[in-house]
Parts: structure tokens; C-alpha cells; sequence
């Protein structure tokens, strides 16, 4: 959904990988600070300091973005970082849900302890399938890029619900995991659609 606003978020990144190039950082510096900043999100959910770990995420997405503007700009994309990059993509999302579930489990009101475990359990779930089925297809030969909730839609409802509190954020994490459902149901009918249409002797 939010892949057109892409050009015009790399556009107002573009100034700070340049100054990250003159420094001699690395695409994987910026892909491991990422992660420990998303880390340190979950912590502070965890503490219920839920403004800093909001605040730490914007960090850590800015990180996240600027680790493939660095690796074009200095012409560093390689195997590694890009597998390095998706499996920091991946623990973002699972440590930020597991802080949650943390506080959900030792924190919360009584009324919100069931459903915010079982919610943050159907969202890491979900979230994860989601960018599963679409590396396993890409795997294969068959293109798979369609999804109504994608990685940065996920990230933005998260911290929109820690800005909300944590009794809109169970209300969130209920339509993150609906949504992230109905991705793995597209990719999965995408992925079907795409092998089916394959020419016969690219299937060999």
C-alpha cells in the first residue's frame, strides 16, 4: 500500500546516506543498528514506556531505509546484506511483539491479559507467513509482491497503537492480524495464479 510513497521517502533519506557514505558506514552497520533500535523498542514496551519505544521505532525505520540507499549509493549491495537485511527485517517485528507480549503478561489489566496474548501470538504469526510465502515463491521462480499489509504498514499500526495505549493497541493488534491474514490468502492466490502461468520450460 505504502510502496508508492517509497520514491519520496528515499528522496528525503537520500541527504543523511550521503553524509553516512562520507562517514565510511556500511549497509550492515546500518541494518544491525536498526535491529538493536527496534530491540530497545520492545524493551521499553515491555517497561510501559511505550512514547520512547514509539520514538525509537521512527530510528530504527530510518535506519531500515537507509541501508539500501547506502548499499546503491556506494555501490556495496551484496548476497549477504541483502539476506542480513531480511533477517533483521524479520527479528524488528518479533522483538517489538515480544515486548508486548511482556507487558501484556506482567503489566496489563486483568480484562486485557488473555486477549493481548493471544493477539500478539496470531500477529507475530501472520506477519511472519506474510514475508514467508513471498520469499519461498520468489525462491521458486514466481513473483510474488501483491499484499494489502506489508512490513511497513505493520510497523506504522504498531506504533500508532503505542501512541494510542495499550487498550487500543489489543483493538490494533486484532486488525493487524486480520489484515496480515488476508496478505498470506493474496500471496498465496497470487502465487497460484503466477506458477500456473509460468511457460512450461521455465518450470524445468
Amino acid at each position: 500500500m505504502l510502496e508508492r510513497l517509497k520514491p519520496a521517502y528515499n528522496c528525503l533519506l537520500s541527504p543523511i546516506a550521503h553524509i553516512c557514505s562520507k562517514l565510511g558506514l556500511r549497509p550492515n552497520h546500518l541494518s544491525l543498528t536498526g535491529l538493536v533500535l527496534f530491540s530497545l523498542a520492545g524493551w521499553f514496551v515491555y517497561r510501559g514506556r511505550w512514547i520512547p519505544a514509539a520514538a525509537a521505532i521512527v530510528l530504527g525505520s530510518a535506519c531500515d531505509g537507509l541501508d539500501g540507499l547506502l548499499a546503491r549509493l556506494d555501490n556495496k549491495k551484496t548476497a549477504f546484506g541483502a539476506v542480513l537485511d531480511s533477517a533483521c527485517d524479520r527479528l524488528t517485528e518479533i522483538v517489538l511483539l515480544l515486548g508486548l507480549l511482556g507487558f501484556y503478561l506482567t503489566r496489563s489489566p486483568a480484562p486485557m491479559l488473555a486477549p493481548g496474548i493471544v493477539l500478539c501470538y496470531t500477529a507475530v504469526t501472520l506477519s511472519l507467513m506474510v514475508s514467508y510465502v513471498k520469499a519461498r515463491a520468489e525462491g521458486m521462480g514466481i513473483a510474488c509482491t501483491t499484499g494489502l499489509l506489508q512490513r511497513p504498514e505493520r510497523i506504522i499500526l504498531i506504533g500508532a497503537g503505542l501512541l494510542a495505549g495499550p487498550a487500543a493497541m489489543v483493538w490494533i493488534l486484532g486488525a493487524l492480524s486480520a489484515l496480515a491474514g488476508i496478505t498470506v490468502v493474496q500471496r498465496m492466490m497470487q502465487a497460484y495464479w503466477n506458477a500456473e502461468n509460468i511457460p512450461p520450460a521455465s518450470k524445468k
